[in-house]
């Protein structure tokens, strides 16, 4: 089994990476790359998270994660775009390549792929069970609005009793299922390539795919990676479209959970993560796995 860790921004290691060198892509890209300069420094974004924290309370103050600016997911199509054109390139032909995206911002991933040369299959779900509720009662937003007297507000108060902003409760992430174009029928393509069908060997395959977020343990390997996934789901998204033996590519590895469920499934992993602390705890995290 081979496992190779590269530290640095994967827009520059692909560019190097052999054509058709790669077998199966599971990436869960930056939400935040708009909040982000040029040299893709995520400060800006760790310095919002914790005033959040610290006002997460304050009315006047949406809390991070209940604001959304359409601009950001634009940014955030065209960041992939030139990723998605090298993620295409390295791929063998017919090929998977799944994309983790927050729901209002999945459309801009999936034509960033889509014009990069794949084929949207499918839209799967990653489906956790119960998220926190982030809709907020408008009372103390009326309270705190000046153009009210103290009357108006009263009488406003009671007359939206009930009504909340509109963020309901998540559930669920929301993943694209790429797949690099084949060459000839999905026999020929395997049969050239190795890669390309679905393993429906343990029973029927559904596009909801449920396991619950990582717990505290998990969590604490990790080094509390704030968007971490749990390593049963990418282990499970691996074996359905990654065969045993191939080569697993995460250039957006983080924490190494990807790695480490490649791992386990047996299957090779090269991982890119550009901030050095992420990559030691990958590196770390995924060199450390037990197997059996």
């Amino acid at each position: 089994m081979n496992l190779l860790f590269y530290l640095g921004d994967c827009r520059n290691y692909l560019k190097n990476m052999d054509d058709k060198s790669i077998d199966f892509i599971a990436i869960d890209p930056p939400y935040g790359v708009d909040q982000m300069n040029h040299a893709w420094n995520n400060e800006k974004i760790l310095s919002s998270l914790q005033d959040s924290k610290k006002e997460c309370c304050a009315v006047k103050n949406i809390p991070v994660g209940m604001k959304f600016d359409v601009k950001s997911a634009v940014k955030l199509g065209e960041f992939l775009v030139p990723i998605a054109n090298q993620l295409n390139r390295v791929l063998k032909p017919g090929g998977f390549c799944i994309v983790f995206s927050q729901p209002r911002a999945s459309h801009h991933v999936a034509l960033a792929f889509e014009n990069a040369g794949f084929e949207i299959r499918d839209h799967l779900i990653w489906d956790y069970g119960a998220g926190q509720g982030k809709a907020q009662g408008v009372q103390n937003f009326i309270r705190k609005n000046r153009k009210f007297c103290k009357k108006e507000k009263e009488i406003l108060i009671k007359k939206l009793e009930g009504l909340k902003t509109p963020q309901l409760t998540p559930t669920f992430e929301t993943l694209w299922l790429c797949q690099k174009k084949k060459e000839g029928t999905f026999v020929e393509n395997y049969l050239t390539y190795g890669v390309g069908l679905v393993d429906f060997k343990n029973g029927n395959k559904k596009v909801r795919f449920s396991h619950r977020k990582p717990q505290s343990k998990e969590r604490q390997e990790a080094g509390r990676h704030p968007t971490l996934k749990p390593v049963s789901l990418m282990k499970d998204l691996i074996e359905t479209f990654c065969p045993e033996g191939k080569v697993v590519l995460d250039c957006f590895a983080g924490a190494g959970t990807t790695g480490v469920a490649a791992k386990l499934s047996n299957r090779d992993f090269i991982g890119i993560e550009k901030e050095e602390m992420w990559y030691n705890i990958m590196k770390e995290r995924v060199e450390n796995t037990r197997l059996g």
